[in-house]
């Protein structure tokens, strides 16, 4: 097993939100297990490409609550990037079900290539609009 290939959460991916930063170590986590499945041979990828879906719906409604009630600004933009890579996987899903070959590699290379974008990325975005805000509150109140 190659663990260089597996996803690692680091400190500086911490969006400063507790519930938000479990989440993307968990999805580390679910990217990690379906690597181990795919490098193993498995033929039965649907549980972990499931629990993944679950994970995500529940971590980006999770997300969205966290921009909306912070007013940032481009709350629209990360979802639409959201809705696109659910998009993704439900084609992922699909091509599955049809005994699509080379789904394993395809998918592990887009699943781990997006959440460590978005999360170490874009996610940080977000993450330094609540840095401001909280600075902002600290800041009126002395």
């Amino acid at each position: 097993m190659n663990k260089s290939s597996y996803l690692k959460w680091e400190p500086q991916y911490s969006v400063g939100v507790e519930i938000l930063d479990q989440q993307h170590q968990k999805l580390f986590d679910i990217v990690n297990d379906l690597t181990d499945e795919i490098e193993m041979g498995s033929k039965n990828l649907l549980p972990v490409i499931r629990d993944l879906v679950h994970y995500l719906s529940v971590h980006f409604k999770q997300e969205s609550i966290v921009m909306m009630e912070s007013n940032y600004p481009g709350y629209t933009k990360h979802s639409r990037e959201h809705r696109e890579f659910t998009d993704k996987v439900r084609a992922f899903l699909h091509d599955y079900e049809r005994g699509d070959e080379e789904l394993g590699a395809k998918m592990i290379v887009f699943l781990k290539e997006w959440i460590f974008n978005h999360t170490t990325r874009l996610d940080m975005q977000y993450a330094h609009h609540l840095r401001d805000l909280a600075e902002k509150q600290n800041s009126s109140q002395t």
